[in-house]
């Protein structure tokens, strides 16, 4: 009894120590050892496709659960175990046949075969090429039946540019092309479930046209044209093939010159009254914002050819020493015209004194070009003071409206409005022989004056010639207006 008694303390600290608090405890919802299966779902699928397998009595400890496929020797790690339900993923080498379920002991082979779905593969697509927000539609086998489980791509500069999954069946795929940045011929690729299709197919991203810019290659700036007149149309997309686009104007059809992918050149057709520029490309059309206008007789072009040319006037920044503090006459070089130095003889005001450095041609408290002797720090005549713009006409005949505010002491000096030929107004020496037309300016009043352009010239001058040799006298204007009055043929 003794002996026994001894022995007990040991037995006991052997069945605490089994007893470890770290040891896994399992229960079965079911004290029933028959696991049975009800359900296999999906019952075909890729590698990869992960598989519930319905039933009862399989536990919940995954280490006493074994799933196989099919000629695959090694059971497959269960992503999910409960008492009612298994997730697997079907591994790669698996074959179409029963699955096989070993729960502890029992083994069950199911019933229900399971189906092996060979990769994915492409027949056709139903078009060769398109535009971003294109629909196409892929025809081939095994895409399965769920849109997020296929990926249609295609890698352009390295990157993996998908479509838009719109539908799927078995063997159709409905999608969206996407944007893209580059364009050209590409391969198409389609994974459904990660798995590869067996094949690639071909696929033309084209550039949708975009007019960004309408020029018209003219001696006149802006948008007025004549027939025959070259257009400019900037933009993308025009491809590069003259026989494949196709330009209007005005909804005429217009004769394409020339046609890079960002350029095209196409000639104004006759008849043409005026409107947008249409390019059309693989059926798709992009319109031009801007307008083209016939330059018709008795329009104002004033704004197309001219700058800075009515009130308000604006001024350029003062050069270093230039700036007054805005007392009395205040003085500055208008933009847009050239002023030439011998115009440059007025001072602005500063304190008790005067700035240190001249300007002039613009009066900015009159608002007025202006030419000047007199009122001011020094008395500096004006020998071929000049100011003007240098542009571009076509022939025709024109009429030009000055609308003169003040000369003082006319007596004292000349004063033109001038139109000649080249970059720059001439002196009056040369007036005589170096001018298309001139006009006298004398007294305060509106003038106007035609003239006429029998040629193309490459530049025309247009402004104030002024000589003036005595004090206080002056040109003051405060516009300029030109009107195209129609042809000279």
């Amino acid at each position: 009894m003794k002996k026994i008694l001894f022995v007990l303390p040991f037995l006991m600290l052997a069945f605490l120590w089994a007893c470890d608090d770290d040891a896994e405890i399992v229960r079965m919802e079911n004290p029933d050892p028959n696991a049975t299966i009800t359900s296999v779902s999906p019952q075909r699928g890729l590698v990869g496709t992960v598989v519930a397998i319905a039933g009862t009595n399989f536990g919940a400890a995954s280490q006493l659960v074994q799933v196989y496929f099919t000629g695959v020797e090694e059971s497959v790690p269960l992503l999910s175990c409960e008492d009612k339900e298994l997730q697997v993923a079907v591994p790669e080498g698996a074959q179409t046949g029963p699955l096989t379920i070993v729960v502890m002991d029992q083994k069950i082979v199911t019933d229900l075969e399971f189906a092996i779905t060979p990769d994915p593969e492409m027949a056709s697509v139903s078009v060769q090429q398109g535009y971003a927000s294109d629909e196409i539609v892929i025809t081939g086998s095994n895409f399965g039946t769920t849109v997020e489980d296929v990926r249609l791509y295609s890698v352009i500069d390295g990157e993996e540019i998908e479509f838009e999954i719109l539908s799927c069946t078995d063997t159709e795929i409905k999608a969206k092309v996407p944007a893209v940045s580059e364009f050209g011929q590409f391969d198409l690729n389609l994974s459904v479930l990660g798995r590869s299709a067996v094949n690639k197919l071909s696929f033309t991203y084209l550039e949708q046209a975009a007019i960004t810019s309408v020029t018209v290659e003219n001696p006149l700036i802006g948008e007025f044209v004549f027939a025959g007149d070259n257009v400019i149309v900037k933009g993308t997309g025009f491809g590069t093939v003259v026989d494949e686009v196709e330009v209007t104007m005005g909804g005429l059809a217009a004769t394409v010159v020339s046609c890079t992918n960002e350029e095209i050149k196409a000639q104004v057709p006759d008849g043409f009254t005026g409107g947008a520029v249409t390019v059309t490309r693989n059926n798709r059309q992009a319109v031009s914002e801007k307008e083209l206008q016939v330059l018709a007789p008795n329009t104002d072009i004033t704004s197309s050819v001219l700058k800075n040319y009515k009130q308000p006037f604006s001024a350029k920044a003062y050069s270093e020493g230039q700036a007054g503090d805005n007392t009395g006459d205040v003085w500055a070089e208008p933009t847009d015209w050239i002023v030439n130095d011998a115009v440059k003889n007025m001072y602005n005001r500063l304190g008790s004194g005067w700035a240190s450095a001249p300007t002039g041609g613009l009066s900015t408290n009159k608002d007025l070009l202006t030419i000047q002797v007199g009122w001011n720090k020094d008395v500096t005549f004006v020998s071929n003071g000049k100011i003007y713009q240098s542009i571009k006409l076509p022939k025709g005949q024109y009429k030009v409206q000055i609308a003169v505010e003040e000369v003082t002491n006319p007596t004292r000096g000349t004063r033109y409005f001038v139109i000649c030929e080249g970059e720059e107004l001439p002196d009056k020496e040369a007036l005589e022989t170096n001018n298309i037309s001139y006009l006298a300016l004398d007294t305060k009043q509106n003038y106007e004056h035609i003239f006429t352009l029998n040629q193309v010239y490459d530049n025309i001058s247009l402004g104030f010639l002024a000589n003036i040799t005595q004090s206080e006298s002056n040109l003051k204007v405060s516009s300029v207006k030109l009107i195209y009055l129609g042809s000279n043929n």
